[in-house]
Formats: C-alpha cells, structure tokens, sequence
C-alpha cells in the first residue's frame, strides 16, 4: 500500500460496519432542513443528493478500503444513493499532482491528503470548496474556513511495547522510556512523517516546541549513544517477530490495529498501548474534493456522508477519533479507542507551515547529530 509511511489499517476492518449502519446515511429529514456551500454555491442538500444520484459515480484517490475503514463509508453511499465509487491508492503528493495533471479531462472527484500538504494543496490551487451542513460541529483547527479542506479523523503518536521486554508494561511517558533498558524503535526519521511527529513530541515533553525541537534530537542522541536507539522500519511483522519491543513513531490509528492483528494471531503475545502523557502531537488527514471534479455533486455528497455522525463512527470503527465534537459513538465503536483521558496532553497542529518547518529542521539535525552516534555503536558492537 502506498498511502503513507505508515503499516496498514486492520485488513479485517473490512467487515467492521454492521448493516444496520449502512441503512441510515444522511436522514432525510435533516436534508429537508439542511444547506449546504459547494464550490461557492448554496444549495439545499435535497438537491445536492439529486444531483449527485444523476451523476452517479464517485472516483477518490488515497482512500483505500482499508485505511480507516474508508469501506464502512463507501458501502454506505453506495448502498443509499446508488452512486458506484473507485480508488486508486496513492500519497498525498500525488494526489494533488494528479489533480494538476488531469484538469482538462479529469476522472478524479475527492482525495484524503496529509494535513503538512494543504498549504501546497491551496498553492497549486487545485481543490474546490465544500462546507458541509454539519460545519459547526467541526472545531476551527479541523477545516478551512473557506472550505477547502476539513479533517474528519485524527491520530496522535502513541507508544505500543511488548510488554515482556518492558517490565509488564507499556512505559507512559517519555521520562519512562529514558529510564528503561530496552530497544526503542523510531523509524525513519528522515523521510517518516510519523518519526519525525514522535521527535517533535519528545521535544514537547522535555520543554521544547515546534520552534524549539533540540530538546527532542537531544534526548534520542542520548539513547543512541546508549545503544538503545533502532532506526529500522515501525512495522506490525517487526513488532510480531520480536525484533521491535518498544515502538514510540507511530500513530494510535495503526498501533491499534496492529495490536488487534497481532493478538488474533498470536494471543499469548501481550501488547499494551497508551498515550505518552508528558508530550504527543496530534496529527491528521484532510479530506479534499478536486476543483476539476467529473462528479462535483457525487465529491460533495461524498464529504457530507464522511461529516455525518455515521461517517464519524466509521472512522472510530477504523481506529481513528473523529473530530466531529457532538457525535456519540457506540459503546462497541468506542471500545476500540484508548480513554480519552490519555489525550489531555497532546498539542494539536493548529499552525500547519510552523509543523512543516519543525519536521524539515528535525530532519536536518536527526542526519547530522544523531545518525552519526548510531552508526558509530553499530560498529563499535560488530
């Protein structure tokens, strides 16, 4: 999958939805009552739905059925409104360069880009606007106010340890993983967006910020010069075989499901996740509707489901947390989240270019002060 440098969503999130949440899409009786902004024009969403019934298709780029259970969403307008729906899975720089590319015979009508790519999103000026009738319900740090983008899900960085190499428990802070003798497990954070969020988070907690990240580059040379710094690939298989305990750059979303997967497979193996509560940043995705779309009304209705209580659950079902503040999820939905309690520290990205400048100059610092001390214990241990 190339949707992210991330390991896949749950493959068995593809049964997640039940049926009876298929059945009840977007009520009627709030369509009656409800208007909706696309493209600039208002429209009651009556005739939104009609229209996008006579178009008839909807085409999305990165929202596999897998990630997210983007599934559960897409059976759902399918099943209601009879609108058949394809994906092609892609970044999210190739999603905007596909939009660029195909503006004079488009086939693509919405995509789900990283947050860090809305400002270049909005510079190559290649996304329309949509403003569902559910707006309000969104906190202002999760959408456009113009309506070129609105984060429906978040993930925030997350530990998950094999706890019989940690103690019997999953460390809670990064003061906890400072203090163990474990491996800890990074990734790439050269190139890992999620790798990079985990140095910034780090930086958080030990008194630094997006504008001050030294903290966090120094409390992971201290690690490396220790020998307690893995560099390798986050992956599920990693922490399935063993070879990964203790991993601190990934997102609560995959970590999740990987845990699920996991234990299915192997139920004496015991994980345990948490939120660390001295720092974590919470990150996530955009969903976006092509300005050349084929099927404008099909993007718009599209977008409205995916703002809709139920396209909040689905993304729960995914082990994603919506960001839509008066949806209630189902007691079973929401088991599969961690407590809310555990997110009371986390620093939500309100300042998108701020974020892209603390990843670029984490990058930078990461190759030049502490790869150099891994390299140099992987030889000394040979």
């Amino acid at each position: 999958m190339r949707k992210r440098n991330l390991s896949l969503m749950s493959t068995v999130l593809a049964a997640a939805l039940s049926a009876s949440m298929l059945i009840c899409a977007i009520p009627v009786s709030a369509a009656d009552a409800s208007t909706v902004v696309l493209n600039g024009k208002e429209m009651s969403l009556d005739d939104l739905i009609k229209n996008a019934k006579e178009e008839g298709d909807l085409q999305s780029v990165g929202m596999p059925d897998d990630w997210a259970n983007w599934k559960g969403s897409w059976d759902a307008i399918t099943d209601t409104y009879g609108i058949t729906h394809g994906d092609v899975d892609m970044t999210s720089a190739e999603e905007l360069s596909q939009f660029a590319a195909e503006k004079d015979d488009p086939t693509k009508d919405i995509g789900d880009i990283g947050l860090s790519m809305t400002p270049e999103a909005i510079k190559q000026d290649v996304i329309g606007t949509y403003k569902a009738s559910t707006w309000d319900s969104f906190p202002d740090w999760a959408k456009d106010p113009d309506g070129r983008w609105i984060m429906t899900y978040t993930g925030s960085l997350a530990f998950i340890a094999n706890t019989e190499f940690t103690g019997g428990k999953c460390p809670t802070s990064w003061e906890d993983v400072k203090n163990g003798d474990y491996l800890v497990s990074v990734g790439n954070v050269l190139g890992g967006a999620a790798s990079q969020v985990a140095v910034l988070s780090c930086a958080i907690a030990n008194g630094g910020s997006m504008d001050n990240v030294q903290p966090g580059i120094d409390y992971f040379k201290e690690l490396a010069k220790a020998g307690r710094l893995d560099t390798g690939d986050t992956t599920s298989a990693r922490l399935a075989s063993g070879e990964m305990v203790c991993c601190v750059g990934n997102y609560d979303y995959s970590v999740l499901a990987w845990r699920d997967n996991i234990v299915a497979e192997n139920p004496t193996m015991e994980l345990d996740i948490t939120i660390p509560s001295d720092g974590s940043v919470t990150n996530g995705y955009a969903q976006i509707i092509n300005k050349y779309a084929p099927h404008p009304n099909a993007a718009g209705l599209a977008i409205e489901y995916l703002c809709s209580d139920e396209g909040a659950i689905n993304r729960a079902e995914g082990y994603a947390r919506p960001t839509k503040q008066d949806v209630t999820l189902p007691d079973d939905v929401k088991s599969k989240l961690l407590d809310d309690d555990l997110y009371k520290n986390c620093t939500n990205i309100s300042d998108v270019d701020a974020l892209n400048s603390a990843c670029a100059e984490i990058a930078e610092l990461w190759e030049r002060e502490v790869l150099p001390l891994v390299l140099v214990k992987g030889r000394a241990d040979r």
